[in-house]
C-alpha cells in the first residue's frame, strides 16, 4: 500500500472530497523508535513506519496549513486517521531521541 492511500476514507471516500487541495508530493513517515524520515506519497509504504503525516498544498484555501496524522494499530495493523492539526510538515531525515542508533529508514542510512 502506498502512503497517498492513506488519504481514502474508510467509506471509500477520499479526503479530497472534503479537503479542496492536492496532496502534498512528500510526507513524514515516523519509526516505532521515534526515527523520522521523508517519504514521497507515491512509495510504497515502509514496514518500519508507525505514524505518518500527510499534508496539502493550497495556499489559498487556508492561511494555516493542516497535517492528518496517521497511525497503525498496534494491534490490527490497520491505519487510522488519529489527529488533524495546523502547521507544516517539517521534512527532516533523522533520529532525534537516539542519533547513534542505526537507522530503520534506508533514507538515513
Amino acid at each position: 500500500m502506498k502512503y497517498r492511500k492513506l488519504l481514502t476514507l474508510s467509506s471509500g471516500e477520499t479526503q479530497k472530497n472534503l479537503h479542496p487541495a492536492v496532496p502534498k508530493q512528500q510526507c513524514l513517515i515516523w519509526s516505532e523508535n521515534h526515527e523520522h524520515a521523508v517519504a514521497s506519497i507515491d512509495d510504497e509504504i515502509h514496514p518500519q513506519a508507525k505514524r505518518v503525516w500527510l499534508g496539502f498544498e493550497d495556499p489559498n484555501w487556508c492561511a494555516h496549513p493542516v497535517i492528518y496524522a496517521y497511525e497503525k494499530h498496534w494491534k490490527t495493523g490497520n491505519w487510522e486517521l488519529v489527529e488533524r492539526k495546523k502547521g507544516n510538515i517539517p521534512l527532516v531525515n533523522n533520529n532525534p531521541f537516539k542519533p547513534d542508533s542505526e537507522s530503520v529508514f534506508p533514507v538515513n542510512k
